[in-house]
C-alpha cells in the first residue's frame, strides 16, 4: 500500500523515487526528505528532543538520535548502503546496529511505528538513557569523542578518526551491547507507559490526531505525572467494571425466552428434540429437520432498551473531599462520561463547593484529552452547598438537548439542602421525568441524601458489586 502510494506521487509529479530521497548522507538508516521533515517537526514540537539533538553539539552524535527515531517510527527501517554514508558518520554504525536488532525496539515498534507521539517518546527516553550510558563507560566516551572531531572535521584525515571510533567501538562490544540495551529498555518502558495511560484514560491514538504534535507532547507528559498515573489506574478500573456490566446485562436480555419456533440453533433446541438423538431411526429424522431448518427451538427476544438521555455528573469539590476521595470521584465521574462517550450521549461535568467552580461538557461520542486532564486535575478547597449544583443541573435539563439526563452526584454527604429547595427539586424532578443517584465517598447520619435521590451507594461499599448497579443504573 505504502508502494503504491509512492508510486502515485511519482507518476503525478513527474519525478523519479531517487528525486525523493534526501541528498544528506549522516544517517545509518534509510530517510528520505519526508521522514527528515517528519523529525524537523518532532524537534521543533518538542524542547526535550530539541535539547537531546543539541546537547552534544554539531557532531555525530544528532544523526544518531536521527537514527533511533528512524527506527522506532519507519515502517520499515534499513540500514543505509555504507559506502554512501559520509564516511564521519559511519563511525556510529555499530551503536545503530545493535539498536536496530535489539528485542526490545522491536517490540516496542507494536505501538511507535508511524506514530508520531509514540515515536518521539520512545526516542527521547532511549537518547536521554543512551547519552547518559555513553558518559560512564570511558570507552565509549572516547569513541564517541573521536567520531566527533572526525564530523567536526577537527583535526586529522576524517577517514582515520572514524577507523579509530570503530575500532574503539568494537574492542568494547559489550559494552556497546549493554548501553544499547538499557537505554532500548527505557524508550520501551516510556512506550508501554503512554499506551498503558492513554488505555486508562479509554483514549486512542485516533483520538488524539486532531491535536498538534507539540499539545500531544505536552498533553502526553501531563498524563504521565504520578497524580494522573493514580488517577488513570482509577478510572480504567472503574470503565472496564462500567463495560464488563453493560456486557452481562445484554447477556442476560438475550437469555430471555420469549416463545418456540423453527430453526436450526441447536444452543436453542428443545431437549425432546436433542433426546432423538439415542434412538437410530429418529435420529435419521433429526438431521433432515435440521438440514431444513425444522427443528423445534426457544425463541429470545431482547427487551427494548429505553433510550438513554445526556448525563450530568456533579462532583463535590469542598475541602472535606481532599486526597483519596476526590481521586475516588474524579474516577468515578470519568468513568461514566466513558460511558456517555460509548452509548453517543451528551454529558456534562459540573465541579462545585459553595458554588459552581467549573463546567465541561461533552458531545456525543467525544473523548477530548485536554477535557479529560481538566477534570482530572481540579484540587479540592472551600466549603460545600448542593443547591447551586443541583439547580444548575435543572437548567442544564430544561435547555436544549438535556431533556431527560441522568443527574448523578459525587460527594461526601456533609451538607443538606433547605426544606423549601427540596420541594421545588422534587416537583421539577417529577415534571421533568429525569433520575437522580449519589455516589456517596464518606457518612449520610442523617439520610439527607435519600430525599432526593433515586439511590445512594456509599463508597465504602464500593464493591465490584455495588459499582457495578450504579454503572448498570446509568445504562
Amino acid at each position: 500500500m505504502l508502494r503504491h502510494n509512492t508510486l502515485d506521487i511519482e507518476n503525478f509529479l513527474g519525478i523519479g523515487l531517487d528525486k525523493l530521497r534526501a541528498e544528506v548522507k549522516d544517517n545509518n538508516i534509510e530517510m528520505d526528505k519526508y521522514d527528515r521533515r517528519s523529525f524537523d517537526e518532532l524537534v521543533k514540537a518538542s524542547p526535550e528532543m530539541k535539547k537531546l539533538v543539541e546537547s552534544e553539539g554539531v557532531n555525530a552524535w544528532s544523526p544518531l538520535v536521527r537514527d533511533v527515531w528512524a527506527s522506532y517510527y519507519k515502517y520499515s527501517p534499513e540500514l543505509t548502503p555504507v559506502e554512501k554514508v559520509d564516511t564521519p558518520y559511519q563511525a556510529m554504525r555499530p551503536v545503530v546496529e545493535k539498536h536496530l536488532e535489539d528485542n526490545e525496539v522491536q517490540q516496542t515498534r507494536f505501538s511507535t511505528v508511524m506514530d508520531e507521539l509514540s515515536a518521539g517518546i520512545a526516542t527521547i527516553a532511549s537518547g536521554q538513557k543512551l547519552l547518559q550510558e555513553i558518559a560512564k563507560r570511558p570507552e565509549l566516551t572516547h569513541a564517541m569523542q573521536t567520531a566527533n572531531m572526525a564530523a567536526q572535521g577537527v583535526a586529522g584525515e576524517p577517514g582515520e578518526l572514524t577507523a579509530v571510533a570503530q575500532e574503539m567501538l568494537q574492542k568494547a562490544a559489550r559494552d556497546v551491547r549493554r548501553a544499547v540495551r538499557v537505554a532500548a529498555e527505557a524508550g520501551q518502558q516510556e512506550a508501554e507507559k503512554l499506551n498503558g495511560v492513554l488505555a486508562g484514560w479509554g483514549l486512542e491514538p485516533g483520538d488524539l490526531q486532531r491535536v498538534e504534535l507539540g499539545d500531544r507532547l505536552k498533553l502526553a507528559k501531563r498524563l504521565m505525572t504520578p497524580k494522573l498515573l493514580k488517577v488513570s489506574d482509577l478510572v480504567g478500573r472503574f470503565r472496564n467494571l462500567a463495560r464488563a456490566r453493560q456486557k452481562e446485562r445484554v447477556d442476560r436480555r438475550r437469555d430471555e425466552v420469549h416463545s418456540i419456533g423453527l430453526g436450526d440453533d441447536l444452543g436453542r433446541v428443545l431437549p425432546v428434540e436433542m433426546a432423538a438423538m439415542r434412538h437410530d431411526t429418529r435420529k435419521l429424522d433429526f438431521y433432515r429437520r435440521y438440514n431444513e431448518k425444522q427443528l423445534l427451538q426457544y425463541d429470545l427476544k431482547a427487551k427494548e432498551k429505553l433510550g438513554r438521555g445526556p448525563m450530568i455528573v456533579l462532583v463535590d469539590r469542598s475541602g472535606s473531599m481532599g486526597g483519596q476521595p476526590m481521586e475516588w470521584a474524579i474516577a468515578t465521574a470519568l468513568a461514566l462520561v466513558d460511558t456517555a462517550a460509548r452509548q453517543k450521549r451528551k454529558a456534562k461535568v459540573i465541579f462545585f463547593d459553595g458554588g459552581i467552580v467549573q463546567r465541561t461538557e461533552f458531545a456525543p461520542g467525544e473523548r477530548d484529552a485536554n477535557k479529560l486532564i481538566d477534570i482530572a486535575t481540579v484540587e479540592a478547597a472551600g466549603g460545600t452547598n448542593y443547591e447551586p449544583a443541583l439547580k444548575d443541573a435543572l437548567e442544564t435539563i430544561q435547555s436544549t438537548g438535556y431533556q431527560k439526563a441522568d443527574i448523578v452526584m459525587i460527594t461526601d454527604g456533609v451538607c443538606r439542602v433547605s426544606p423549601e429547595f427540596l420541594e421545588g427539586f422534587l416537583v421539577q424532578k417529577k415534571a421533568l421525568g429525569f433520575r437522580a443517584w449519589t455516589v456517596l465517598i464518606g457518612r449520610d447520619p442523617g439520610g439527607e441524601l435519600n430525599k432526593w435521590s433515586d439511590a445512594v451507594w456509599p463508597v465504602s461499599q464500593l464493591t465490584e458489586e455495588v459499582a457495578g448497579e450504579l454503572f448498570e443504573k446509568a445504562y
